[in-house]
């Protein structure tokens, strides 16, 4: 090497080893920044990637009857679910995982696809409730995708199968329109009431989730378990329901439909409240066969519907007791008012016939009542204007909603010239005949039994509009007795002790001299527990005898209607039962009420049960000899 190039050459040297050096001590730096400064970073991403969170499911509250038995509890279940950080992206793998559930595919790509756009929710459920046979199943699949897992969650139990369907509901997951609608209440596969008191009361019963923290390996297999946040479930509550009247109702309808309502005059708590055909909630809780479908959900009878609060009946000659009152009130008749019945009047040039064809003779009000006499009614209902009878129906409630503590309830029709011009805009006159089928309750008016009920639920306290409920109160947790819930204050309208009089007398006589008294039945029940009531038959299609009548198919029937209270003297119940297609109020409907005063007042009192409000009997206690 030329000597002149060596001085050179070490320059260069020198400049590499200082690049060298300089590359060493940058990565020396660099590891010692990542080693000691994010050194806590670091190690929380990494516990992320093995470190799992699993939502706990808070069990619901329990509900139970207002004596504390139970009617909705909680079982462990076993449910088949992906957790949300193991959602499978692949087309492939999706389509294989529900060929192995033999679940459908594009169903199962829409729900994975609307769980990972999701922020938050519960594991998506792939199989639920399993049974011995699922859980050999899903064994079996998962060692094929090993991100599926076995999760344990509360299960509602329905323990009266049919008995309080409608009342109670049923409970679902939150679906991806649901949670759109209310993105800041629920969660995707979150648990809540979709029906009934489920969903009313969905507040009070729902818990709070917990969470627990597990180490999992690179297959997704828990290795170890880093603590958890236990669940809070939610508070148990007490119905205003009775158990046992509530079977009685359930018995007297059999396969009859209809629906049927006991108010506890004290503060407008549902006793019982029972719409035919039911359905038993447990059913609603597994996703529905083609069979159930149409067994419920296409069912011509509408079963899913409770007609207690749903159902839009003409009330018949139960309406008629509001029509004495809107002519007594306004003056066109008194309690000493005679009318002719000769089975027939006419009116605008129409005959307008009674029930009875060779007709009641002359009758007062108490007697028109007791014998229910259309021909009467035809006359009161001529004296007033349409708009009067509403005027009245709206000062005693029978025109609005009752705000019952269930969703969906309708409101009772109660026509006039204003509701006409709105539900009739092709011929939106009201005609004087018109009022004259009110004065019947046909025509129009359409009642629901809920809104019948509060109706003699107001005659029979003078004048209180009682708001009917389901929640009682809670639980307390500590001392197993009932924490009241508040109750709507009733509003008061007196009704004239002397109207009041006259009306109570008439019904009175419905039982012992009149309509019912037929029925020995009726006449047996009412000795041992008096009550007073109204017969009603409202009709659905015309005909032109009864011969013709008796030809009828037997949904073109009439339906039976029977409303009032008991007991006579110092009243505790109002109820209302109505029986589609039956017959005669005084065959079919009032049957039924009988049998529910005869439970309340005769076979429950070896057993009675507290006070409204009052300490609860605690159904939880052990029994006497396992205590001792």
């Amino acid at each position: 090497m030329d000597p002149r190039q060596r001085p050179l050459l070490h320059r260069r040297l020198g400049v590499f080893k200082g690049l060298a050096w300089s590359l060493v001590a940058l990565l020396v730096l660099i590891y010692a920044w990542l080693q000691i400064v994010r050194h806590g970073e670091f190690k929380q991403l990494a516990m992320q990637q093995a470190v799992k969170i699993r939502p706990i499911a808070a069990p619901r509250g329990l509900v139970l009857d207002r004596n504390g038995y139970r009617l909705v509890d909680n079982r462990r279940a076993l449910h088949l679910v992906i957790q949300r950080e193991d959602l499978p992206t692949r087309p492939e793998v999706v389509q294989s995982l529900a060929q192995a559930l033999e679940l459908d595919p594009a169903g199962l790509a829409r729900k994975i696809q609307s769980y990972r756009l999701a922020g938050k929710g519960r594991p998506l459920v792939l199989k639920e409730n399993l049974d011995d046979a699922g859980i050999a199943q899903a064994e079996r699949v998962r060692a094929r995708f090993p991100f599926l897992s076995v999760d344990v969650a509360p299960r509602r139990v329905y323990l009266g199968d049919e008995l309080a369907g409608h009342v109670l509901g049923y409970v679902g997951e939150v679906d991806e329109p649901m949670m759109k609608a209310n993105p800041d209440v629920f969660r995707l596969g979150e648990t809540i009431g979709k029906e009934g008191f489920e969903a009313s009361g969905n507040d009070k019963l729902k818990g709070v989730d917990g969470q627990r923290r597990i180490l999992v390996d690179q297959l997704g297999t828990e290795v170890a378990h880093f603590g958890q946040t236990d669940a809070v479930a939610g508070r148990s509550l007490y119905l205003t329901l009775d158990a046992g009247l509530q079977k009685v109702m359930q018995d007297a309808y059999g396969e009859e439909a209809g629906a049927a309502v006991v108010l506890d005059l004290r503060d407008g708590g549902i006793l019982a409240m029972y719409s035919s055909p039911s359905y038993d909630p447990n059913l609603f809780l597994n996703r529905l066969s083609q069979e159930m479908v149409d067994r419920y959900l296409n069912n011509p009878t509408r079963p899913m519907i409770n007609r207690a609060i749903q159902g839009i009946y003409a009330p018949g000659s139960t309406f008629k007791l509001l029509v004495a009152l809107a002519g007594l009130e306004k003056g066109v008749i008194t309690p000493q008012t005679v009318i002719y019945c000769a089975g027939k009047k006419n009116f605008y040039g129409r005959d307008f016939r009674c029930d009875k064809p060779t007709g009641h003779g002359g009758l007062n009000l108490v007697q028109a009542i007791a014998q229910s006499c259309d021909v009467y009614f035809y006359e009161v209902a001529s004296r007033l204007d349409v708009d009067d009878i509403y005027a009245t129906a709206e000062k005693y409630g029978l025109t609005e909603r009752t705000g019952i503590d269930l969703p969906r309830e309708k409101r009772t029709r109660i026509p006039s010239r204003a509701w006409k011009r709105k539900a009739v805009p092709k011929d939106p006159k009201w005609y004087a005949g018109e009022t004259i089928s009110v004065g019947i309750g046909q025509g129009a008016v359409g009642v629901t039994p809920i809104g019948l009920a509060r109706f003699y639920a107001t005659l029979a306290t003078r004048g209180k509009v009682l708001t009917p409920h389901l929640f009682y109160g809670f639980r307390s947790d500590q001392s197993n007795t009932l924490e009241p819930a508040s109750v709507a204050p009733f509003k008061d309208t007196p009704l004239d002790l002397r109207n009041w009089a006259v009306l109570d007398e008439g019904l009175y006589e419905v039982v012992q001299s009149g309509t019912a008294a037929a029925n020995p039945f009726i006449r047996e029940i009412a000795r041992e527990a008096p009550f007073v009531g109204k017969t009603g038959t409202a009709q659905v299609a015309t005909f032109v005898d009864k011969s013709h009548y008796a030809r009828q198919a037997k949904h073109l029937k009439d339906h039976a209607l029977f409303a009032g209270y008991a007991p006579h003297d110092k009243p505790q119940i109002a109820f209302a039962v109505v029986v589609e297609n039956a017959g005669f109020g005084s065959t079919a409907a009032a049957p039924i009420a009988a049998k529910l005063v005869k439970y309340w007042f005769v076979d429950r009192m070896k057993t009675p049960i507290p006070p409204p409000r009052g300490r609860m009997v605690d159904p939880f206690a052990p029994p006497a000899e396992a205590a001792e």
